[in-house]
């Protein structure tokens, strides 16, 4: 992990605002450092700008946009995600080779990948 290996961050993409507050909680309770959520693609890259999350949650479809610019920024910076969408195509090759629950998923389901994902980026 980047910053702290304890409580690494999560950016977390969510469009629903009850969502985004249900799986901010979820992840906070399982340790992570919550970054979100945020309902826009523009919001998360210009979060972005000046930090780099541990991991990502993006949400699909978004208000503005397809999610792309997002996925590729993220990729950019060696950041792994998570999609969690209500469908499953993609627009682009960064979303498509992302790990993907469907809505509605378990919450206890998105820990679990993100652990998974942690693991992957600095193992045990």
């Amino acid at each position: 992990m980047r910053r702290d290996d304890h409580h690494p961050t999560v950016l977390l993409i969510e469009e629903d605002p009850l969502v985004g507050l249900a799986v901010g909680e979820t992840l906070a309770e399982a340790g992570y450092r919550v970054a979100g959520p945020l309902a826009t693609q523009a919001q998360a890259l210009a979060w972005m700008a000046g930090r780099v999350p541990d991991l990502a949650v993006i949400d699909l479809p978004l208000r503005d946009g397809d999610g792309s610019r997002l996925a590729r920024a993220l990729r950019a910076r060696g950041v792994p995600f998570l999609v969690h969408a209500d469908r499953s195509a993609d627009a682009c090759t960064e979303l498509s080779l992302a790990p993907r629950l469907t809505k509605p998923a378990w919450h206890r389901d998105l820990v679990l990948v993100l652990d998974q994902l942690a693991r992957e980026v600095r193992p045990e």
